[in-house]
Parts: C-alpha cells; structure tokens; sequence
C-alpha cells in the first residue's frame, strides 16, 4: 500500500509538474524559425491560405512555407505527420485530405485523425450549386421538379469521382430521388466550359469566385450554398437546410499540426491564426478569392473535423464507392 501511495504521490506531482510547465512552453515558444508544409503545389488555395497567415503571424520567429505536392496531397501530409509534435512543423488540412480520401484510398500513409490535431481554420470557401442559365429552374425545388420530369437528361459536372462536387451532386441525387448523369472534368475550368456550353446543365459545387463573372452576366445562376450558414460572398443565395434540403458540403483548410503536439503551443497558434485572420487587410484578401474566415477554438475544429470525416465516410459508403 505505501509503494502504491508513493507511486500515486509521484504520478500527482508529475501531472501537476506538467500542467505547470505548458504556459512556459507557450510563453518561450518559438524559439526558432517554424516550417509549414503545404502539401499541394504552390498557388492553389492551400499555399495561398498558407502564406497569408505565414507573412503576417507575429511569433518572434519566421514561418517558412514549403510546398510539397503529389499523391493528392499525402507525401506533404506524411512528411507533417512523422516530423517531432514540438510546435515546429506545422501543415494544411482540406476537405480533400482530411475527411474524403481517407475514405476512397487504401493506400494514404497518414491518419488525419490520428496523426494531426487541428489548430485553426483558415478559411471556409464558399461553395454553390449553379445551373446554366437556359435551365428552367430558379430554385433547388424547380430544379428537382424538372429532374423528376426529365429522369436521366440533366448532366453535372465533377471534377473526378470521390471529388466533393461528385459526392455533393450525388447526396443531392440521394436526398430527392432525381436521375442526374454524372460527367466527371479534370478541373474546374474545364467543367465550368462544360457548363457554359450546355454540356452540362448542373455543377454542384464550385468555388463561389470562380463562377462569380459568369453569375453576374446570367450565363449561370446560383441555387443554393453547400454550407450551415448564408455566405458573405452570396448573401442573396439561399443555404441547402434553410430550404429544406440537409447538406451541408463546405471547402475548407485548416491550420494543423503533428499528434502530441503540446495544447499550449496548439492554442498559441489558434490565438494568432484568429488575430490574423482579424486583420481588415486580409478579410479584404480573402473576401476576394471568396473565402472567410471561421473562427473555431481548437476543440470546436477538432469535433467538427470528426464529424465531416463520419459524414462522408456514410456518404461514401451510401454512394458505393470502394476505397482503392
């Protein structure tokens, strides 16, 4: 009994020791310079969300951007997994690479939710389902109506099976019961051609920004954002749930970091994230590209992150697609 009490007396000063010494590990912390790993090429939204919070942190130390592209983004996010939890290395998180390819991927290297702990989001893109602008259909209920009426003769647009427009368009093709024919593209540019052309009569769900000049002339129309909430950059266009239909799709990267890595540093980094994401500077960047800044405390994003992984873990599944 007494070695049983010692050893509890010991692990009680131990903790205590600990939580003692997170604050000091924040307050000194860095100490030198800090690398992010983007694990996509440079200038896609990734790298461009990274390096707007990377030139304006204010840590007393640079951080060092270093793209890492390849595998869809699993060599970067490998890297970032085995480096050393000590606030150092620092990654990007996606949709993508986050919560689909886990699902569709036999052969990923990481466990997103094992291996990385999210720190912050760095920005929510906007994401609408939009039509051609000859499709007889001002809302998502006239555009159902008309897929009901017309089984098998609309076409949407993805950019790839297991892509996010492919498994948004097919929850919708689930939640209504309408007959639309996937046609996958090998980029948004191209599928957005498609769509102008009449090729495609629905792409669900591309950036808001990269339809913006299109939705102002009337060539296409916006139905709906993929997203809980109405969008800054589309306040007029309505939210899937408000109208009654439950998805909920939106693009995201996030701010991460290796497993273990201590919760001082972890919400050290979330403060800073959140006062740069404050600044009107980069609200106005971000506004541009449309993408806005989410403010979720480290815990929040990490149940959030979880629950998107479940989710479209269940869509993938509903759908049939087998990890490969």
């Amino acid at each position: 009994m007494e070695g049983i009490r010692d050893r509890g007396l010991v692990g009680f000063i131990a903790v205590g020791l600990f939580a003692a010494v997170l604050p000091a590990v924040a307050q000194d912390y860095p100490t030198k310079p800090i690398r992010l790993i983007v694990p996509f090429a440079a200038g896609g939204s990734a790298d461009i969300l990274g390096r707007l919070f990377a030139q304006r942190a204010a840590l007393g130390q640079p951080i060092v951007v270093e793209d890492v592209p390849g595998a869809t983004g699993s060599i970067g996010l490998t890297r970032a997994a085995q480096s050393a939890p000590d606030g150092y290395t620092l990654t990007t998180g996606a949709t993508s690479t986050f919560v689909i390819s886990p699902h569709i991927s036999a052969r990923l290297t990481y466990d997103p939710i094992k291996d990385f702990v999210p720190i912050a989001v760095l920005g929510m893109i906007t994401s609408v389902l939009v039509v051609n602008g000859k499709v007889p259909a001002n809302s998502i209920g006239e555009l159902v109506a008309l897929a009901k009426a017309n089984p098998g003769k609309l076409n949407y647009a993805s950019l790839g099976t297991g892509s996010s427009q492919h498994l948004g368009s097919e929850q919708l093709r689930l939640t209504t019961g309408i007959d639309i024919v996937h046609v996958p593209y090998k980029g948004s540019a191209q599928a957005l051609n498609a769509l102008l052309a009449d090729e495609v009569q629905i792409f669900s769900f591309p950036a808001f920004v990269d339809a913006m000049a299109h939705l102002q002339n009337g060539r296409l129309r916006a139905l709906a954002v993929a997203d809980s909430t109405r969008s800054a950059a589309a306040p007029n266009v309505p939210t899937f749930t408000e109208l009654g239909y439950p998805i909920e799709r939106p693009s995201w990267h996030i701010l991460a970091a290796p497993a273990g890595t201590p919760n001082a540093i972890v919400q050290r980094l979330a403060t800073e994230v959140q006062r740069v994401a404050s600044l009107e500077e980069v609200r106005q960047l971000l506004a541009k590209q449309g993408v806005e800044p989410r403010g979720m405390p480290p815990d929040a994003l990490r149940k959030f992150v979880a629950e998107q992984y479940a989710s479209y873990g269940r869509l993938i599944r509903d759908i049939g697609i087998k990890a490969e």
